[in-house]
């Protein structure tokens, strides 16, 4: 076996830095297509995916104006021709392999896989490092030249870098099964009735749910804050925390601000698992609808009425009251009528009048 010399020693080092900083998939074949041309010189290179089973094909070529249809047409009629293709299919070694190992050139000639494609391009030498894939499909690094046959020098590099770049192809598959997760995730926390704020270090927000950071905008209004920091309130609220020690194991201090009939409560949990996390929720102090029977309503309507009052859907009373929207419409009908209001909005205005003092932003 030939020695690699230094140059090419330095060569695969410098790949394999590419590999370890590639993000994408894509990244990394272009890399492979580009990188590995150069240094062994590949006049057409290609990373092929093929299904045997079908004959389906997909590849990225270099150049990119060659023809890829024509390719993959080809491969799906001859690709049992191939005699690399078929050596993997019987033994699954996936080292690099040239096509000068199993057949001649003359019979190289012979097959319609030459005529149809290898041919057109001016390909006569070829070698082909196959990459591990899931169960029926093979991925394949393949490199061509047209005057002289691939050494063993070029086999080595190859095998080399195999398995760095099986490394880089399966950390990417699970850096995206994490990110799918991690996106998932999110959608459901932003869906829960509290909010969430990640804190990095102290009191530096690493991350919030829209919900937390629209109740944060909504009861510490002011000057815009920097991204992503806390208002000034509670940066002083946990760090009188910090100052008292409180034990991880006890009840985490609560921190309340009041906002008219709103309140917003934030719990502080810490644990080595998930570090520091404030976790928001808000209550309304909601008035009794007592003093909206003085209307003439009945106490149901009264409640449906106070709810009206509170700016609520027709959806969220029938939720709060156990009943049908149906039901709900049917009351403010009546309702309309008994306090001779022409429509929701004067409603609301003569529930108010009726509530004051005790109901509105002031309370």
């Amino acid at each position: 076996m030939e020695l690699l010399t230094n140059e090419d020693l330095h060569a695969v080092i410098d790949i394999l830095g590419d590999i370890r900083q590639a993000r994408t998939r894509e990244d990394i074949i272009q890399l492979a297509l580009r990188r590995l041309a150069k240094l062994l010189g590949s006049d057409i290179t290609a990373y092929n995916e093929v299904n045997p089973a079908t004959g389906a094909a997909t590849n990225y070529l270099e150049p990119d104006e060659l023809d890829a249809q024509l390719v993959n047409r080809t491969l799906e009629q001859f690709g049992q021709q191939h005699p690399v293709l078929m050596h993997h299919l019987k033994t699954s070694d996936g080292t690099a392999h040239r096509i000068s190992d199993f057949i001649s050139q003359r019979q190289f000639h012979d097959t319609g896989l030459y005529q149809e494609l290898f041919g057109k391009f001016g390909i006569e030498y070829q070698i082909t490092l196959t990459l591990p894939a899931r169960k029926g499909i093979i991925k394949a690094l393949v490199f061509n030249r047209e005057f002289s046959d691939f050494t063993e020098r070029d086999r080595a590099i190859l095998n080399i870098l195999r398995s760095h770049f099986t490394g880089a192809f399966e950390s990417l598959r699970h850096v995206h099964r994490l990110q799918s997760k991690m996106k998932m995730c999110r959608g459901m926390l932003q869906n829960i009735s509290e909010g969430i704020v990640v804190l990095s270090g102290f009191s530096k927000v690493e991350s919030w749910t829209d919900k937390a950071r629209f109740w944060l905008g909504k009861y510490f209004p002011g000057p815009a804050r920097r991204v992503l920091t806390l208002p000034e309130e509670i940066t002083s609220w946990l760090r009188k925390g910090a100052a008292a020690d409180t034990s991880p194991v006890a009840s985490p201090p609560v921190f309340t601000k009041q906002l008219g009939t709103d309140r917003l409560h934030i719990r502080l949990v810490s644990s080595p698992e998930f570090g520091r996390i404030l976790l928001l929720s808000e209550a309304t102090t909601i008035a009794s609808a007592a003093p909206l029977e003085s209307l003439g309503l009945s106490p149901r309507q009264a409640e449906v009425l106070l709810h009206v009052a509170y700016g609520r859907s027709n959806n969220d009373i029938a939720r709060i009251l156990g009943i049908s929207e149906h039901t709900v419409r049917r009351h403010l009908e009546a309702i309309l009528k008994i306090i001779k209001a022409p429509n929701r909005t004067a409603a609301c205005r003569i529930a108010c009048g009726c509530l004051a003092p005790s109901f509105g932003p002031g309370s």
